[in-house]
């Protein structure tokens, strides 16, 4: 191995932890956020309306991690690419492809039936 191939190793290794790190704090950003207006919405009282709304917004930090763990896992696997290593890469991709499907189709679900809880007038659809 040459002191390039060494030196991007470790540069991939370490923008792998960066980009896993990023995904984390989409997911903790997001928590806090739906926390604080559920919180909110508890002092408040509001209606339950404001429960699609923190969901909407949980919703939309889960589906940003899950690109920056795809991500992750896409680089990672840049740095050994193995038949083994990409088999797993393979089904993990599936797998989180799967749930990133499923959490949009629930976000456009829940924002198409409260349009106005998002920001949105009726007219932009």
């Amino acid at each position: 191995m040459t002191v390039l191939e060494e030196v991007l190793r470790v540069a991939v290794s370490y923008l792998v932890v960066f980009v896993e790190t990023c995904g984390a704090f989409v997911i903790t950003v997001g928590v806090v956020r739906t926390m604080a207006g559920y919180c909110r919405s508890c002092v408040l009282r509001h209606q339950p309306a404001d429960m699609a709304a923190l969901r909407i917004t949980l919703g939309k930090s889960l589906v940003l991690a899950l690109e920056f763990q795809v991500a992750a896992d896409i680089l990672k696997t840049g740095l050994s690419p193995t038949w083994q290593d990409i088999l797993q890469l393979s089904a993990i991709l599936a797998v989180r492809t799967v749930m990133n499907i499923l959490l949009e189709r629930e976000l456009a679900l829940l924002d198409h039936d409260h349009p106005a809880v998002v920001g949105r007038s009726a007219r932009d659809d």
